[in-house]
């Protein structure tokens, strides 16, 4: 959207791409090519503001992302270390009890318990 001076006149073109060229449309000149000049700027302002809110939120819902996936390797590790204590391994990415894991009746003479 430019305005144009051609000979002592002022025109109003509206700028566009069609086929990868620009192409200039003719709009007017006087108070309406004016008009219509104030309100495309004030869509173009508009455009610009809600790209600009979208950005910023796409960057929040970002940030709360990589918090989420921080918090869940954190819940991961605790969970493994529970496992571990408890006396679970992973085989072939399962947590499985082990087999030679011992019953505290074994110290005393009774069978293993698996």
């Amino acid at each position: 959207m430019a305005w144009e001076k051609r000979r002592r006149k002022r025109y109003y073109y509206s700028k566009r791409r069609l086929a990868g060229r620009v192409v200039s449309d003719y709009v007017g000149a006087g108070e309406a090519a004016r008009v219509i000049a104030t309100l495309e700027a004030l869509y173009r302002e508009q455009r610009i503001a809600e790209q600009h809110h979208w950005r910023c939120e796409q960057e929040s819902h970002r940030a709360a992302g990589a918090e989420i996936d921080r918090l869940g390797g954190a819940i991961r590790l605790l969970v493994a270390a529970a496992l571990l204590a408890s006396g679970y391994h992973t085989h072939k990415g399962q947590w499985r009890l082990r087999d030679d894991r011992q019953d505290i009746h074994t110290a005393e003479g009774a069978e293993t318990t698996f």
